[in-house]
């Protein structure tokens, strides 16, 4: 089954609105914003949300850009002689895979530690191939760093939702070897992640795999399914006129003994 298309179109439209692309906006409709800079004075941000580079993607982008020209300039923040990129990573490593010197890009001054963090997330989010785990990575990140005090904050200056936030963080409580398989699956809804977490751990696995196909509705009425199964309780107790049987599948050795020493116990005083 061919896998459905991820509607990005909330993640478009919560960041049309974020206050901290104002300014973004204001300087690429000004021509002369633009400059000319050397890509060996330009330094990664430690914020920036894409983690890793596809080397496939790479080498089409520089085939684009060298037959095309850079379309959009990459947005730099200037703090003294010290040049740390915004947004545009990529486009500034295939200039190198290209073999060149400079590269277009807008340059912004007065760019607090705030904003260096925060504006390259409102800029991944823009991306039809947003990866869901690196934007959580990288909104943790913010969070630890104490760059915000709340989610709260964030979700507001980002320019997104807070349940949306929080769904998105929920989705590094999931097992590390789960998350890399949904990173090579290229898988993005964050509402079925996010719903991932209420399976339970031995099944998450299975669950993902028959689910990763599906659409939305359907990959929740799946996962809805799967948790709502009713359980066997594994201390089910039964107490008889002179005896009480206690249900010990699934409980370990040490446990199983320490309740026949109790049981044993019990009947000695129904016996009396």
């Amino acid at each position: 089954m061919v896998r459905k298309k991820i509607d990005y179109s909330l993640a478009k439209k919560i960041s049309q609105n974020a206050a901290l692309t104002e300014q973004l906006h204001v300087a690429e409709k000004n021509p002369e914003s633009i400059v000319e800079i050397p890509l060996y004075k330009l330094q990664s941000n430690p914020y920036q949300p894409r983690i890793e580079m596809n080397h496939e993607q790479l080498r089409e982008l520089s085939e684009s850009i060298e037959q095309n020209g850079l379309l959009q300039p990459i947005v730099v923040a200037k703090d003294g002689d010290v040049l740390t990129i915004i947004a545009g990573h990529r486009r500034a490593e295939a200039h190198k895979m290209l073999g060149r010197e400079m590269i277009r890009a807008i340059v912004m001054d007065k760019v607090v530690h705030a904003q260096l963090a925060l504006l390259p997330l409102v800029e991944n989010l823009q991306r039809s191939d947003m990866d869901p785990i690196e934007n959580a990575i990288a909104f943790k990140k913010i969070l630890d760093d104490n760059i915000v005090e709340s989610q709260n904050e964030l979700a507001e200056k980002v320019g997104v939702s807070k349940s949306w936030l929080s769904k998105t963080l929920s989705i590094l409580r999931l097992p590390s070897s789960l998350l890399s398989k949904i990173q090579a699956d290229h898988y993005s809804d964050i509402t079925v992640l996010s719903a991932l977490n209420k399976v339970p751990e031995e099944q998450l696995d299975k669950v993902y795999g028959s689910i990763k196909t599906m659409q939305r509705n359907d990959a929740l009425e799946a996962i809805k399914k799967v948790i709502s199964k009713p359980t066997k309780s594994k201390e089910n107790i039964v107490v008889l006129k002179n005896k009480v049987v206690i249900n010990t599948t699934g409980l370990s050795k040490e446990k199983q003994d320490k309740l026949k020493l109790l049981l044993k116990g019990i009947e000695q005083l129904l016996e009396k």
